[in-house]
């Protein structure tokens, strides 16, 4: 390529450590999960029903769908900085939005629009720019982690500012000043694209996009292998954290405190696990989706027990169980779609696959119309059915890993 080649000199080194935009995926996990600890609380102070609140809850993927539909494309072309500024700007706005639910429960279905905004644009952006600051693998752990994190802090600094003050909009506004803050520190951080991105030789520009694409082999791998998991990422952490609670008392009946503890312990787990798990996270093998799909069925298999029973101590075990298949299965994941996908499409797969890990965030909402027609534990045993016919499909398609692609797949 002579001296117009790819620029792969001293100019290429970066210039943003990795934990600023990871403490961005933090914030917008903060917000994303700071409503959850209280659904009980809106139930029993502002007599919200059931389905109600786990609408509220669920009513943040109106929001999180379209930033992940558009929000990967658009990051790929025009940079991860400007999506990463604008996630934490709805994150704020999300915050905001919910303090007025004191007055309307329209602020609270708004405010969940906008979480949804912002974490949708946080998945897709700075998951993205964590990956390519990141060597080899780290990036999809860190990003893992970090999101896992905002998860499990976000429902325990509301939880407790709600349960010594019984003012959630003083809550609400502890995340938008703190995101605020930061949202003006990440105005000075700089971006820098990946060396392989910043072609210089039009000769080389076709062969060279075609090389940062996706290749078929990977994209079947993507939709066979990855998709068929992708919702038990957030369906166990979902159930886990949301479903739980209500199946150990009547409707709108579960403490503030026993709800807060199931959010903290179901996030806090899955945070805690993926660390452990790296040594094990190896993308040519199945083994780690396996075993994630195979820990998220023995979760449901514990909260079959809590429908019939009404057990607190084994809800907290369900919750324990479900953090850690939420934990493992967003690892194994999201290194995955890391792994395969081009550098030209990271941002679109990384949100395609958020999108499908969103599917479970639905199942709250779904228990709430279903109880008042069915025993929960009808629920429950129809999720571990599907549950376990994820796993045989995961388990099918190993052939599109790695150095198992036969020639007929690549074709």
């Amino acid at each position: 390529m002579g001296e117009v080649g790819i620029a792969l000199s001293k100019t290429a080194r970066r210039t943003t450590s990795w934990w600023l935009p990871g403490i961005c995926l933090i914030l917008t996990g903060w917000c994303a999960n700071q409503y959850v600890s209280l659904i009980s609380w809106y139930q029993q102070q502002r007599l919200l029903s059931e389905f109600e609140a786990m609408l509220v809850m669920g009513s943040y993927l109106l929001g999180m769908i379209p930033a992940l539909m558009f929000g990967g494309p658009l990051a790929d072309r025009f940079g991860r900085k400007p999506f990463t500024l604008a996630a934490l700007a709805f994150s704020v706005l999300g915050s905001l939005a919910l303090m007025g639910g004191w007055y309307t429960e329209a602020g609270l279905y708004l405010g969940r629009v906008f979480t949804g905004l912002g974490m949708g644009l946080a998945m897709v952006a700075v998951t993205s720019w964590v990956k390519l600051i990141s060597p080899g693998p780290a990036g999809a752990t860190r990003a893992a982690l970090c999101t896992s994190a905002g998860f499990a802090i976000g429902p325990a600094i509301s939880g407790a500012i709600v349960g010594s003050s019984q003012s959630p909009e003083l809550a609400y506004a502890v995340h938008a000043v703190a995101t605020l803050a930061w949202l003006l520190l990440m105005l000075t951080a700089k971006e820098e694209q990946p060396a392989v991105l910043r072609q210089v030789d039009p000769a080389d520009a076709a062969p060279a996009a075609h090389q940062m694409r996706t290749s078929m082999a990977n994209m079947k791998r993507f939709t066979r292998l990855v998709l068929p998991a992708a919702p038990w990422v957030f369906g166990m952490a979902a159930t886990g954290f949301a479903v739980v609670p209500a199946l150990t008392a009547e409707p709108g009946q579960s403490s503030l405190l026993y709800s807060t503890i199931t959010v903290v312990v179901t996030m806090g787990m899955g945070a805690a696990i993926q660390p452990l798990i790296r040594r094990f996270n190896d993308v040519s093998r199945v083994g780690l989706l396996l075993w994630g799909l195979g820990v998220a069925l023995a979760g449901l298999l514990l909260m079959l027990v809590v429908s019939l029973t009404g057990s607190e101590a084994v809800g907290m075990a369900a919750s324990v169980v479900s953090g850690a298949a939420n934990g493992i299965l967003l690892v194994a994941g999201l290194s995955q779609v890391l792994d395969l996908a081009g550098p030209a499409d990271l941002g679109k797969l990384t949100g395609r696959f958020y999108m499908c890990c969103f599917i479970g965030f639905t199942f709250p909402t779904l228990f709430a119309l279903w109880r008042p027609m069915a025993h929960p534990a009808l629920f429950i045993g129809l999720l571990a059915i599907c549950c376990a016919a994820s796993m045989v499909q995961v388990f099918r398609a190993r052939k599109y890993l790695p150095g198992r692609i036969p020639q007929h797949v690549t074709d």
